[in-house]
Formats: C-alpha cells, sequence, structure tokens
C-alpha cells in the first residue's frame, strides 16, 4: 500500500457552530422569527395609538374594541385631554412629581454615594451596613403606611417624593462607581490642592460620572412617572392624583367588575359621561410618550455606563 492510498483525515473547521454561515433554511427561520417578534412588540402599540385618533363613528361600527385602521381620523381625544380640565392638571401634576422627585432624589443619591465612597468618612461601615440591610428586610406596607401618617405626610403629594426618594439599588450602584471609575489620583491632587468635599464633588466627580448619572437618573424619572400604588395608599382624599391613577380609573370604568361599577359610579356622582376607547387609549399615548422621547438622548450614556461598570468590575 502506498503513501497515495492512504486517505488524508479531513480537518474540521476550528471555529465554533454559531460562527458558520446559516444556510438559506436557517436564516429564513430566524426572519420569521424576528418579524414575528416584531409585530408582537408593534401591532399592540400601533393598535393603541390608532385608536386615539379614532372618532365616535368609527369606534361605534367597531363595537368598542381597539382599531388598526381607523377610517375616520379624529383629534377629539386629544383636545379633551388637553382642554384645561381633570387630564390636563394630572398630565402637570405628575410631570411635577417627575422633575422635583428625581431632582431631589439625585442630590441626595450623589451625596450619599459620594460619602459612602470616601471609606475614611464618619461612621462610613456602620451606615453602609445599614444600607444594605434594606436590601434583606423590607418595611412592608403597613408599617410604611404608619410611618407616613405619624410624620404628617398622609394626603400630600410630599408623601408620593420622601418616602422613596433614595434608592437603595442606585446608592450601592453609584459608590461603586465613583470607588473603581475615579482615579485616586486625582482626589489626592485635588486635596493636595486644597479642594474641599464638595469642590471636589462638584468639579471632578461629577464631571467624570455623566453616563451612570443619566442612567440613575432615568431609572429615578420612570418610577415617579409610573407612581400608582403610592398615590392610591397615601394620597386617596386629594382632587387631582397622578395620570397612572387617572387612567387605571378610566380603563376600569368599562370593566365588569366591582371595581370597573365603582368607577363608573364615581363618573356619574361627578357629572361626567363614563370615557370612550379613544379617550383611554390617548391617555395611554400620553404617558408612554414622554417616557420615548426621553430614552434616546439617554441610550448613548446607558450603553456607556454598563460597558464601564462591565469593565471595572
Amino acid at each position: 500500500m502506498t503513501a497515495t492510498d492512504v486517505r488524508k483525515p479531513r480537518r474540521r473547521s476550528a471555529r465554533p457552530v454559531w460562527d458558520e454561515e446559516p444556510s438559506i433554511l436557517g436564516k429564513l427561520v430566524k426572519a420569521a422569527f424576528l418579524l414575528c417578534y416584531a409585530a408582537a412588540i408593534v401591532l399592540p402599540i400601533w393598535a393603541v395609538v390608532a385608536t386615539s385618533f379614532a372618532s365616535e363613528r368609527a369606534l361605534t361600527r367597531a363595537g368598542g374594541n381597539l382599531l388598526l385602521l381607523p377610517t375616520d381620523v379624529s383629534l377629539q381625544a386629544y383636545r379633551e385631554i388637553f382642554s384645561g380640565g381633570a387630564l390636563t392638571d394630572s398630565l402637570i401634576l405628575t410631570g411635577l412629581l417627575t422633575l422635583c422627585g428625581t431632582a431631589i432624589s439625585m442630590v441626595l443619591t450623589i451625596c450619599g454615594a459620594y460619602a459612602l465612597s470616601r471609606t475614611g468618612s464618619l461612621l462610613h461601615r456602620p451606615i453602609l451596613w445599614l444600607i444594605l440591610l434594606t436590601f434583606l428586610f423590607g418595611p412592608g406596607m403597613y408599617p410604611s403606611f404608619l410611618v407616613v401618617q405619624q410624620l404628617g405626610l398622609f394626603d400630600s403629594y410630599w408623601s408620593l417624593i420622601l418616602p422613596g426618594a433614595v434608592g437603595t439599588f442606585n446608592i450601592i450602584i453609584l459608590r461603586a462607581f465613583f470607588q473603581n471609575s475615579i482615579p485616586g489620583e486625582l482626589l489626592d491632587a485635588a486635596k493636595m490642592d486644597g479642594a474641599g468635599e464638595f469642590r471636589t464633588l462638584f468639579l471632578i466627580v461629577l464631571p467624570m460620572s455623566k453616563a451612570i448619572l443619566a442612567v440613575i437618573a432615568l431609572f429615578y424619572a420612570v418610577g415617579y412617572w409610573n407612581l400608582y400604588f403610592q398615590a392610591v395608599l397615601y394620597t386617596p382624599g386629594l382632587d387631582t392624583q397622578p395620570i397612572q391613577v387617572v387612567l387605571q380609573r378610566m380603563l376600569m370604568s368599562s370593566q365588569g367588575l366591582p371595581e370597573g361599577a365603582q368607577a363608573a359610579a364615581q363618573y356619574q356622582a361627578q357629572g361626567e359621561a363614563a370615557p370612550t376607547a379613544a379617550l383611554k387609549m390617548a391617555v395611554v399615548v400620553c404617558t408612554i410618550i414622554p417616557i420615548v422621547i426621553m430614552y434616546p438622548f439617554i441610550q448613548k450614556h446607558f450603553t456607556k455606563a454598563v460597558i464601564t461598570g462591565a469593565v471595572k468590575g
């Protein structure tokens, strides 16, 4: 037997399976899956937006259901929202709560995280342990309600901001960023130049932390914009409620449930007609738009903050 008769073994590709070029069938399956996934996300949103622009006649023909292609376009629902009535006041209140709450939360979180990142600060370790314990032991609904009541915050808009002004997760993440991503040499140089802690914080630390600050501000803003449970629990007697509470009452008014009957009775007692499907969906759109507008401006900072956290560990 000669050497030429011996077949050389075929060399297997060193690349893993997921790096190989997919087959035509694989590409078609992936494309079909992505199309179905995108349709499952886009179609409900499109139906909400289309229904918000539908006229009363189109909604009557559809039996009050959501529409994908409204034949008669009307802006009546949005005119009612921004006409200066209760819905307008609710939107303004939610916007003010979001702005004020986010500002207060960011100030407290930045100061707390920076103080905890300075290992030589007063009572550094006991305070850090107390904050970490809140991850394990939550106060519960009833004790939180009693604290708000005893502090005189019940039926006050401050009860929607102060009890949850500082998020433990956010303060720990920001503290880790200050410790791992801010060079200690810069802080030492600032101290040698006579800079105090506040000057070091505002002139050195904060300009280098724009990415993580933008992400934490987004977390706080989304939380305040979506306030619902706290408003139901702490401010039941106030006339103007956050938009999420108003939206829940509007959506429940047409449901065959005890909550729906109660919501419908409230509208009847106030001499108002039950909200139409177009008005409900218009309020939904108004609650979504601010977050949708905000996210593209935060996205680049969000990606940068995630990458920085992954690299720094």
